[in-house]
């Protein structure tokens, strides 16, 4: 902008006349000369300077020619070789002093700059393009960032905005609070000293208050350098945080969405407890990026030596990732594991291998891998092939080395397959070719091969029956304990009617099955070693009769119900078999879960079911039932377990008890029918009395081989809102031996979690002996946790 005030031309323009002065040049709709000339007032218009550098919009205009001085109400100042306008209520130009200065609201627009301020008062040096303020102001750039201050001065020339005690959110709602800072309004780019950033917590717990304190920062879009900075995730609190981490250096760069650190520490609870020189993390949009993860140092659950562990996370491209996690042991050994993924648009595939080597031992190994891939048939909705490879080298290796991984799920048996499945609304295909191994069995017996095809068909119901038919076939082929050989091949056709309601409040429908059922063995104890085949069907009648009772604070519902069995005689001999009924399954169309066969004869299966429900909050106060099956004559070739096949089976029966939040109970049992001799029977009961909360599991199987009589006792008290202890044991009744013992305490709140657990196991198998162990947990959010695991005992 030029500074040549000194030649003045004023033109008045006054109902379409104009009169000229000096300096500016005046259209508006009224004017007034007064004081022989040297004072001028004018109204609704606009004043323009003779080089037309400057124009001003307003409504009044005063112009003192002695002083040169003009001022302006309520317009717009527009200053066009540094493309400013700022819009005011009062404005005063001091042209002898190149001044500019107003009062009340002012808004300022740089529109070079994309700079937008907002404030009470501003002086404009004009000369020496300085535009500064005393007063609370707002300035929003280009990027979205807004900025609020007590005071700030803007250089022009330099393009530095210098700015105090001020508050600035930029366009990720981080919030930085500055003391003193100086921002380049060409670069974007701030320097600032004695700083505090609440981050925005979107990316973390939205418990978390992320947040960052440094003494100097250096701030542009796609950088950030703060010195001798501290920095937590924790909720802010009166006293210091549960932890923090500070470094002489804290570098962000938001382009590789990295943040680093140099010379870190990590304190709990201002105890300073790691040290890192380097130290490196991906910033909390970043949902994939290469690095290591959080060291570990533990020993395995099953009697290894402590070793230490630094995993290596490394992104291979945007759909392939791989985990490393060696594990250096304090003796001549060492593990090697690594986890590969591959997400394509169709497929999802896994693989994770290991490999371990001890001085004078052979090398261990392990390979799973798990396959995903959605075919996009046009005929079916879901079309999937999935596959599995499971391999070791050892058959305790996975369960001594405690090798973890997401696609393991089982350590005693691997499964190898393919599978191929299809479905829509009315037809679904499962076809798979499995072969399991048994790694808790001798090597000539650990093997089972099965190739198997299933087919369910919705059909479309033509005849005057209401309700749904549904065909199922089952077609497989077995071969296990090297020399056993099944072929299977079992069809079921099953209906079942839409429920009638009669006038007398009976619920009734009917079921049936027509099952065929074509077995060729060889060896098997299960199926005849030559062709069998099976033709036999089942209809089953339902009847319930609901009786409601209701007062204004609860609902009594009693519902007699019986099913009636109607089938052949002839029952496939499946007295060794095992299924556990319940009272809740009994009234089932085929029960026995049996593949081969149905359930032979007539029978008649009758109970009784009685709920209180609490109105006010929907709960069971209370729950009892009972249930009981009678036949004409026995079925000896029924399994024996639940007395199914006798003239009187079983009191199978349920009881609950839950009157409160405090206190609960369920008792499921099944009795012989001299009503002494228990077959099954589990008991749960657990107390909550807020902070103190115990629970107790009680399990007796007498209708098992095993036998298997437990009683698993759990307990949980609240210290407070933040830490806890648990302890848990479980007993083996039939042994009289307890299996182990576990004692935990917990502390955990917004940001830290720390758990010491002791756990003591008597479990024996090979090379994997009883453990007694203190394990410590620490778990920083939202970094990961560090943990260690020094054995006791051997």
């Amino acid at each position: 902008m030029k500074n040549n005030f000194l030649i003045l031309f004023l033109v008045f323009l006054l109902f379409n006349s104009s009169s000229k002065a000096s300096e500016f040049k005046f259209i508006t709709s009224e004017i007034k000369i007064l004081d022989d000339g040297n004072y001028i007032e004018a109204f609704n218009g606009k004043a323009i300077s003779e080089d037309n550098e400057i124009e001003i919009q307003a409504k009044k205009f005063e112009y003192n020619k002695d002083l040169q001085i003009l001022k302006a109400l309520n317009g717009l100042a527009i200053f066009k070789p540094d493309n400013i306008e700022i819009e005011f209520q009062e404005i005063q130009i001091d042209q002898k002093n190149s001044i500019i200065s107003t009062k009340e609201v002012t808004k300022i627009r740089d529109i070079n700059r994309n700079l937008f301020v907002e404030t009470n008062f501003i002086n404009y040096d004009k000369k020496n393009k300085i535009l500064k303020s005393n007063s609370n102001s707002i300035l929003k750039d280009k990027f979205n960032n807004s900025l609020s201050s007590k005071s700030f001065n803007y250089d022009i020339k330099k393009n530095i905005l210098k700015i105090q005690n001020s508050t600035l959110k930029d366009s990720k709602d981080n919030i930085f609070n500055i003391e003193l800072a100086f921002i380049n309004t060409k670069s974007n780019k701030l320097f600032g000293k004695d700083i505090e950033i609440d981050l925005n917590n979107e990316s973390f717990n939205q418990e978390n208050e992320p947040r960052l304190k440094g003494r100097t920062i250096i701030y542009e879009n796609d950088y950030t350098e703060v010195t001798k900075g501290v920095f937590t995730t924790c909720k802010k609190r009166d006293n210091c945080p549960p932890w923090q981490l500070s470094a002489k250096k804290i570098k962000h760069d938001k382009k590789n969405k990295l943040i680093s650190y140099n010379n870190a520490k990590l304190k709990i609870y201002d105890i300073p407890v790691f040290y890192f020189p380097k130290f490196f993390h991906p910033d909390p949009t970043v949902k994939r990026k290469s690095g290591f993860l959080i060291p570990s140092l533990k020993s395995s659950t099953n009697n290894t030596e402590n070793y230490f562990s630094v995993p290596y996370f490394h992104v291979i491209s945007e759909n392939k990732d791989l985990t490393l996690s060696p594990r250096l042991y304090s003796s001549d050994k060492i593990l090697l594991q690594s986890e590969y993924r591959q997400v394509n648009d169709n497929s999802n595939s896994i693989a994770d291998f290991s490999v371990f080597k001890e001085k004078s031992e052979n090398t261990k190994s392990h390979l799973f891998y798990n396959l995903d891939k959605d075919l996009n048939f046009d005929y079916f909705e879901d079309s999937n092939l999935k596959l599995k490879i499971q391999k070791t080298s050892n058959d305790t290796y996975l369960r001594a080395q405690n090798i973890e991984s997401e696609i393991i799920e089982n350590t005693n048996t691997l499964e190898n397959s393919i599978n191929l499945e299809l479905y829509s609304d009315n037809l679904s295909i499962d076809a798979n070719i499995t072969a399991f191994e048994n790694l808790d069995r001798i090597s000539s017996d650990r093997y089972e091969f099965i190739p198997q095809i299933d087919l369910s068909k919705k059909l479309d119901n033509k005849t005057k029956f209401d309700g749904d038919f549904v065909f199922n076939s089952k077609n497989l082929f077995k071969n296990y304990n090297t020399n056993i050989f099944e072929k299977i091949n079992i069809n079921d056709l099953t209906f079942n009617s839409y429920p009638k309601i009669t006038k007398n409040g009976f619920y009734n429908n009917y079921e049936f099955i027509i099952k065929n059922a074509n077995t060729d063995a060889k060896n098997s104890e299960n199926y005849k070693n030559q062709e069998s085949h099976y033709l036999s069907g089942l209809l089953q009648l339902n009847s319930s009769m609901p009786l409601i009772k209701e007062n204004d604070d609860y609902q009594n519902i009693l519902n007699p119900k019986i099913a009636l069995k109607i089938s052949p005689d002839f029952t496939k001999n499946k007295n060794d078999s095992f299924t556990r009924l319940d009272v809740n399954n009994i009234f089932g169309l085929n029960r026995l879960a049996s593949e081969e066969s149905l359930e032979g004869g007539m029978s008649l299966t009758f109970g009784n079911e009685f709920k209180k429900i609490n109105k006010k909050d929907s709960r069971e106060n209370l729950v009892f039932k009972l249930a009981n099956n009678i036949r004409l004559k026995d079925n000896t070739d029924l399994p024996t377990t639940n007395q199914m096949g006798l003239k009187t089976s079983n009191l199978f029966g349920e009881f609950a008890y839950n009157p409160n939040e405090f206190f609960t109970t369920k008792y499921n049992f099944s009795k012989k029918n001299n009503f002494d001799d228990i077959t099954y029977e589990s008991i749960t009961t657990a107390f909550n009395l807020g902070n103190f909360v115990t629970s107790f599991d009680y399990i007796n199987e007498n209708d098992t081989q095993e036998k298997t009589s437990y009683l698993l006792s759990k307990l949980e008290y609240s210290l407070n809102s933040s830490s806890n202890i648990s302890f848990s044991t479980r007993e083996n009744k039939k042994t009289d031996l307890t299996e182990y013992y576990n004692f935990m305490y917990q502390y955990k709140n917004d940001c830290l979690a720390a758990s010491v657990e002791y756990n003591k196991s008597y479990y024996d198998d090979r090379d994997i002996k009883p453990e007694e162990s203190i394990f410590f947990k620490l778990t920083i959010m939202p970094f990961g946790q560090i943990a260690s695991t020094p054995d006791l005992i051997e």
